[in-house]
């Protein structure tokens, strides 16, 4: 993976990463019991600092070589604790925390995000994947066509 692979990749996280934080954000407002008078405008750009923390820990992932299954398997499981503690540490930061359903909504939507994530991109690199093998047997099937013409 060259640097621009990289860079493009880190700024797809960014963006899947920010989006799935403003989701669990709100669906966490919305389950919370009782309302919370402490917010103020500030909150809104919350979103943004988790993702960018958030988007530090992809140097894990990153690597020159092809990764074997188990390999990236071992930085994912890497990757996911390290968001999980930068999130938990920017939480106690803003001081998220003192709230007793924070504490237990905060993990657990790292958690759902981290997945969905994850499965978008096995998604879209899946698709990726499959019109790369189109396009190739088309242009295998183009060259015997034109072989058994001549």
């Amino acid at each position: 993976m060259d640097v621009r692979s990289l860079l493009k990749k880190c700024m797809m996280d960014f963006l899947l990463i920010q989006a799935g934080i403003t989701l669990a954000m709100g669906v966490s407002g919305c389950m919370m019991p009782s309302a919370y008078d402490g917010i103020t405008h500030y909150f809104f750009f919350l979103p943004f600092v988790y993702a960018f923390f958030c988007m530090i820990p992809s140097v894990v992932i990153y690597s020159a070589k092809e990764l074997s299954i188990k390999e990236m398997l071992v930085r994912k499981v890497l990757h996911f604790i390290l968001i999980e503690l930068i999130v938990m540490l920017v939480s106690y930061g803003i001081g998220a925390l003192e709230n007793a359903f924070l504490r237990k909504a905060i993990p657990l939507s790292v958690v759902v995000v981290y997945a969905a994530i994850n499965v978008l991109e096995y998604l879209f690199y899946k698709s990726e994947a499959d019109t790369m093998t189109r396009r190739l047997q088309d242009i295998r099937k183009k060259g015997r066509e034109d072989e058994s013409g001549e």
